[in-house]
């Protein structure tokens, strides 16, 4: 996860931004993390949304880490586990399978997925679904690389001390997420310092209200206004 902060600093000096502020989702959020830690004079403001915690010491153990997780992920982390090798083959053929379905109809492309109500309402939207659509074709349109190493990433020590962000950071997680489960959003809320946290209890992986959680992160990021009903997590609260 820290490789990605030296890559953040070299396109913020490329398109001239001096302070700017970061919004990663899913296995996006460590990333984020690992700038808001090690790039405190350039990062104004950072979102973890939907976020994974870190597997292991110092964050959740194994079984805690996949509790409550999709059994379809729950099986690409086992491939990860079993070393690259084993997950390179294995996301080519699921890469494959997710293009033939995407070409017949998009709305299959996730359905071995065991996702909540929320996610399913949210991939029913017309304008989620052309985002598969297209997306499906474009994530590995040079293999399956980028995909096989954020999944080994996400399972390896991060190399960098979350203690260490001082920044402000907004942690945003849905109760009924299966892709990563609120026990990775809890912990988070729990170990980034001084966070604000906010939480929604009928959300999956998708959110409930894009428009609304788009506007909301842009408030956050751009002037530091925390979504209604957030909260600030207090260590003496544990």
């Amino acid at each position: 996860m820290v490789d990605e902060v030296a890559d953040v600093h070299a396109l913020a000096d490329e398109l001239g931004l001096d302070r700017f502020g970061l919004n990663g989702g899913s296995g996006g959020g460590p990333h984020v993390l690992a700038c808001a830690a090690l790039l405190p004079d350039r990062v104004v403001r950072a979102i973890c949304d939907v976020g994974v915690a870190p597997l292991g010491s110092p964050g959740l153990e194994q079984d805690a880490w996949l509790a409550g997780m999709d059994p379809e992920n729950v099986k690409e982390f086992g491939w990860a586990l079993a070393g690259e090798d084993v997950l390179t083959r294995e996301l080519q053929a699921l890469q494959q399978q997710f293009e033939e379905r995407a070409r017949v109809d998009v709305s299959t492309v996730l359905q071995d997925m065991d996702m909540s109500e929320s996610d399913r309402a949210e991939l029913a939207r017309p304008e989620i679904a052309q985002i598969i659509r297209e997306s499906t074709f474009e994530w590995a349109v040079n293999g399956v690389g980028g995909w096989v190493d954020d999944d080994l990433a996400v399972l390896q020590p991060w190399g960098f001390d979350l203690a260490d962000i001082s920044v402000p950071v907004l942690v945003r997680y849905g109760m009924t997420d299966v892709f990563v489960p609120p026990a990775h959003g809890e912990w988070l809320a729990a170990n980034v310092p001084g966070c604000i946290v906010k939480v929604n209890d009928a959300a999956g992986h998708l959110g409930a209200n894009q428009e609304q959680e788009i506007s909301e992160n842009a408030r956050w990021v751009s002037a530091g206004i925390a979504p209604d009903g957030s909260r600030t997590h207090s260590p003496a609260a544990d």
